[in-house]
C-alpha cells in the first residue's frame, strides 16, 4: 500500500496543529497552574480535612477517584525524590510493612517518558504528562493511517478518536491505562509497516524499541492487549502481502525479532514483576469470576449515550445496578462519538479493503472478548497469563482504535465520492440508532426504582438522549448531503472534525478534575508531629466505620517518610499481608487497635476518629481536631531474643517483651538496614520488614541466611558480643533482567551505529 496523495498539501501541518491544540485545550487548567489529580479528595480524609474551610469553593470533590491519589501519586513522589537522591528505588518500606517497589509494574520506575517528573515535580507532572501522552497518540496515530494510504483530513479524524474515546479519557487520570502503554499502540504498527515494506534496519530497530517501552509503560493487561494487535496486524500482513514471498519472510523476521528484543529490553521490569506476582495474593478466581466483570451487553447503549446510566461527575452513576462492586463509569467506558459509527459504518463497505479487515477484526474480536464470548474462554485456557486479567470491558480500547480506522476508511471514501449515492442507508442507520436508544431505555425502565431521585434522573437521561439525537441527526445529515453531491468532501472532512470535537469534548472535557495543587498532600502539623516522633516504628490509620473516609489514604504516608502497615496496590507480598489484612486479601481490613498485632508490628502511632480502647494514649495534635494517639505496647521494629535452637516459621518474639536486646538502627534506608546489637549470648535478631527474596544479610563482613519468621517476616542469628548486621536488597530478578537489558540495548546501539554508518557511506 502506497501512501495516499490528497490534494490539500497545506493540510499536512494544520493537521498537527489541530492535534496539538486538541490536546492542550482538553488539558487547559494545566497552563493556569492546575494539578490534573482528584487531590480534592484529601479533603475528605485526615488530616487533610481540616483543610476545607481553606477553600470556599468545595463542596464535594469533582469526580471521587481515589485510587489516583492514594496510588499514583504517592508512587511518582517517592520515585521522583529517589532518582534525585540518587539511588533506584529497588524497595518501598513504607507501605505493606515493606514491598518491592521497582517490581510493582505501576511505579513505572523505569519509564523513560517519565523522567519529564523530574523536570515537573511529581504534582504537576500527571498534567503535563497527559498533554504529551495525547500529543504523542493523536500523531502517531495519524502517521500510521496516512502510511496506509488515508488523505490527511480521514487520518486525523481518525487520530483525534484515538485521543479523545471514552477509554483515554475516563482512565486519563490512570496514566498505565490510557496513556502511557495504550498510546505506543499506533506508533508500534506504523514503524512495523515501514519495516516490512523498506528494507533495512531503522524500522525493525524503532520496532523493537516500541514493544520494550510499551511493556515498562505500567500495565501489563494493556501491553497484553497491544501485543495482540500487533500479532493480528501481522497475520494479516503477511497472510497476502504485496511486497509478494519477500515481503512475507521480512513481515514474519520482524515480528519475531521486534518481539524478542523489545521483551529483553524490557527484561529489567518484567523479571522483577513476573517474581513479585509468584509472591503475591493474586490468584486465578475461575472463569464465573473472571466473566462477572465482562462487558454486560445491555451496556452497549454507552456507545450512543455515553452517560445513559449517569456519570460520576454528576454522582448519579447507576451502572452497576446488578453488581454495584463489578462495573464502575470507567470500566464501561467505550464511547468513540456518534459521527465515528456512521462513517465507520460506511467505511465497512469496502470489504475487499485489506485495511477494513484489519481495523474490522481488532473491533470485532474487542466485542466478543469483552462480553465473555466463547472467544473469551478460548484465550483464557489457552493464552499464558490471560486468566489473570480482570475487567474484560477495557479491552474495547481496542474496539475504540478499531472504530478510529473504520471511520478513517469510511471519510475517506466518501472525500474521493465521484457520483451520488443512495441515502437510504444512512436513513435507515439513523433510524435504528434513535430505535436503539429508546429500546434500551424502555427495557432498563424497571431498574431506575432504584436511584434515589428517579424523576430528576429522568430529566438527565432526557438531555443525555437529546444531544445523541441531535447529534444523530448532525450526522446523518452530512453523510447524506456529501452523497447527494451537495457538499464537496473538502467540506465535508471539516465539518465531520468539527462534529466530532463537540461531540467528543462535550463528553469528556469536564469529567477529570483539575484542582488546585496546593490540595495535593500539603505537609499539616498532625504530620510534622508524626514525622518528629516516629522514628523507626510505623505509623497508620483507621476510619471511623466501615463507610466513611475519614483516615488517611492507604500509600500516602510513604509521601512523608512514614511507615505504614498497610497500603493499596494490586501486587503484595501474600505472606505479611494475610498477617495483616487476613486470608481474604481486603485491603480495606486492619486490625483493631486492640488486636496484638498492633503491638508486634510496631505501631506506635494511630490517627484516628475511632474510640480506641486501652493500652493507647490520646495525643490531640491541633490540626483543627486531628486526633492522633500513641501505643505504649507497641515492640520495637527489631529486637533481639535468646537463641533456644528454634528459628523457624513459628512465632519469635511476639508475646512477653521481657528478654528483648536493645537494637541500634545504624541505617534505615530504602534498600539498606543496618542494626546495631550486643549481647552476652548468642541470639535471634528479628527485623520486622517483609521477607521477600533479595534481601542478603551480613554480620559485619560475613553472610548470613535470612530466615522467614512471625508469618512473613526476617530473622538471623547472631554471635554473642557487639555486632553489626546489614540488610541489603539486591534481587537476582534485577540484576539477570538489568544485565539482558543492557544487552539488548547494547546490539540496538551497534545496529544502530551500523546504520548511521551505511548511510555516511552513501552519502560521502
Amino acid at each position: 500500500m502506497r501512501e495516499g496523495k490528497d490534494n490539500q498539501g497545506s493540510f499536512r501541518w494544520w493537521a498537527v496543529a489541530v492535534i496539538v491544540a486538541a490536546a492542550c485545550g482538553f488539558c487547559w487548567p494545566v497552563f493556569l497552574g492546575r494539578v490534573m489529580l482528584p487531590a480534592d479528595m484529601c479533603l475528605l480524609m485526615l488530616p487533610w480535612r481540616e483543610l476545607q474551610g481553606q477553600f470556599p469553593d468545595f463542596y464535594r470533590p469533582h469526580n471521587p477517584m481515589l485510587d489516583p491519589i492514594q496510588q499514583y501519586l504517592p508512587w511518582r513522589i517517592y520515585a521522583v525524590e529517589s532518582i534525585r537522591s540518587g539511588f533506584v528505588p529497588l524497595w518501598n518500606p513504607y507501605a505493606f510493612c515493606g514491598t518491592p517497589f521497582l517490581a510493582n509494574l505501576q511505579s513505572t520506575v523505569l519509564y523513560p517518558l517519565n523522567a519529564i517528573f523530574l523536570l515537573t515535580g511529581a504534582r504537576q507532572g500527571f498534567g503535563v504528562s497527559a498533554i504529551l501522552h495525547l500529543i504523542l497518540g493523536g500523531l502517531f496515530m495519524f502517521a500510521l493511517l496516512r502510511t496506509l494510504s488515508l488523505r490527511r483530513p480521514a487520518a486525523l479524524f481518525g487520530a483525534l478518536v484515538v485521543m479523545f474515546n471514552g477509554f483515554t479519557v475516563a482512565w486519563l487520570e490512570f496514566p498505565t491505562m490510557s496513556l502511557w502503554v495504550f498510546v505506543w499502540l499506533p506508533a508500534l504498527l506504523l514503524c512495523y509497516e515501514r519495516a516490512v515494506r523498506t528494507p533495512g534496519p531503522l524500522w525493525p530497530l524503532l520496532c523493537a524499541t516500541l514493544v520494550g517501552v510499551q511493556f515498562v509503560g505500567g500495565h501489563l493487561q494493556i501491553s497484553a492487549y497491544v501485543l495482540m494487535t500487533f500479532a493480528i496486524y501481522a497475520v494479516l500482513r503477511v497472510a497476502k502481502p504485496i511486497e509478494g514471498k519477500t515481503g512475507r519472510r521480512r513481515g514474519v523476521t520482524v515480528f519475531v525479532v521486534s518481539l524478542a528484543l523489545g521483551l529483553a529490553l524490557a527484561s529489567a521490569q518484567l523479571l522483577p514483576t513476573l517474581e513479585l506476582a509468584r509472591h503475591s495474593g493474586r490468584v486465578d478466581a475461575g472463569t464465573g469470576a473472571a466473566i462477572s466483570t465482562a462487558f454486560p451487553l445491555t451496556h452497549f447503549i454507552l456507545y450512543l449515550v455515553p452517560n445513559f446510566f449517569g456519570n460520576p461527575v454528576d454522582y448519579n452513576y447507576w451502572g452497576g445496578y446488578r453488581d454495584p462492586t463489578a462495573l464502575n463509569f470507567f470500566e464501561t467506558a467505550c464511547y468513540v462519538g456518534i459521527p465515528t459509527l456512521f462513517l465507520a459504518a460506511w467505511g465497512l463497505r469496502r470489504r475487499a479493503d485489506r485495511r477494513v479487515w484489519f481495523f474490522g477484526t481488532v473491533t470485532l474480536f474487542a466485542l466478543l472478548v469483552a462480553v465473555g464470548s466463547p472467544l473469551y474462554l478460548a484465550l483464557y485456557y489457552l493464552a499464558p497469563g490471560f486468566r489473570e486479567l480482570a475487567g474484560l470491558g477495557r479491552i474495547l480500547c481496542l474496539a475504540a482504535f478499531g472504530l478510529a480506522g473504520l471511520a478513517a476508511i469510511g471519510m475517506d471514501d466518501l472525500i474521493e465520492l465521484s457520483e451520488r449515492r443512495q441515502i437510504r442507508w444512512v436513513l435507515i442507520g439513523a433510524a435504528a440508532t434513535l430505535a436503539l436508544a429508546v429500546g434500551a431505555a424502555v427495557a432498563l425502565a424497571p431498574y431506575w426504582r432504584e436511584l434515589p431521585a428517579p424523576m430528576e434522573f429522568g430529566a438527565y437521561l432526557c438531555r443525555q438522549i437529546g444531544l445523541a439525537v441531535g447529534l444523530t441527526i448532525a450526522s446523518a445529515l452530512l453523510l447524506s448531503l456529501r452523497l447527494r453531491r451537495r457538499l464537496a468532501g473538502s467540506a465535508l472532512a471539516t465539518l465531520a472534525i468539527l462534529l466530532l470535537l463537540v461531540d467528543l469534548f462535550v463528553f469528556g472535557i469536564g469529567f477529570n478534575p483539575f484542582v488546585d495543587a496546593k490540595m495535593a498532600y500539603p505537609e499539616m502539623k498532625s504530620i510534622q508531629w508524626l514525622r518528629e516522633r516516629a522514628g523507626h516504628s510505623r505509623v497508620t490509620s483507621l476510619a471511623s466505620n466501615p463507610v466513611s473516609l475519614d483516615w488517611m489514604p492507604h500509600n500516602s504516608p510513604m509521601i512523608f517518610g512514614l511507615r505504614d502497615i498497610h497500603g493499596s496496590d494490586s501486587l503484595r507480598v501474600r505472606s505479611s499481608f494475610e498477617l495483616v489484612s487476613g486470608p481474604d486479601l481486603a485491603q480495606s481490613v486492619y486490625p483493631p487497635p486492640e488486636s496484638p498485632l498492633m503491638d508486634a508490628l510496631g505501631v506506635r502511632y494511630l490517627m484516628t476518629r475511632r474510640e480506641v480502647g486501652k493500652g493507647w494514649r490520646r495525643r490531640l495534635v491541633r490540626d483543627g481536631d486531628v486526633p492522633i494517639y500513641e501505643n505504649r505496647e507497641a515492640l520495637p521494629r527489631a529486637y533481639v531474643v535468646p537463641d533456644n535452637g528454634g528459628l523457624d516459621m513459628a512465632r519469635i518474639g511476639m508475646g512477653s517483651p521481657r528478654d528483648r536486646g536493645n537494637v541500634r538502627f545504624v541505617r534505615d534506608a530504602p534498600n539498606e538496614v543496618a542494626l546495631e546489637m550486643e549481647g552476652n549470648c548468642s541470639g535471634i535478631l528479628v527485623l520486622m520488614d517483609s521477607y521477600y527474596p533479595g534481601w542478603q544479610a551480613h554480620v559485619y563482613e560475613s553472610p548470613a541466611g535470612i530466615v522467614r519468621v512471625n508469618e512473613g517476616f526476617r530473622a538471623v542469628r547472631v554471635p554473642p558480643g557487639k555486632q553489626v548486621v546489614t540488610f541489603e536488597y539486591e534481587p537476582v530478578s534485577f540484576l539477570v533482567g538489568l544485565f539482558v537489558s543492557l544487552l539488548a540495548m547494547t546490539l540496538l546501539a551497534v545496529w544502530g551505529m551500523g546504520l548511521y554508518v551505511a548511510s555516511a557511506e552513501r552519502v560521502f
